[in-house]
């Protein structure tokens, strides 16, 4: 009984990640152009303490 409980467990997991990569390709492709993306800052712009 347990081993079909871990298997549904392990089924909907993969949905759900399946689900979350998909919109967030989908939000990517209609989101801004590559081109306009948010440079990084510069390394000499991180401080270590």
């Amino acid at each position: 009984m347990t081993e079909k409980i871990k298997t549904g467990l392990c089924v909907l997991a993969l949905l759900l990640a399946l689900l979350a990569a998909y919109t967030q390709e989908m939000s990517a492709r209609t989101g801004p152009m590559a081109g306009t993306a948010v440079q990084p800052a510069p390394f000499a712009a991180i401080q270590i303490k």
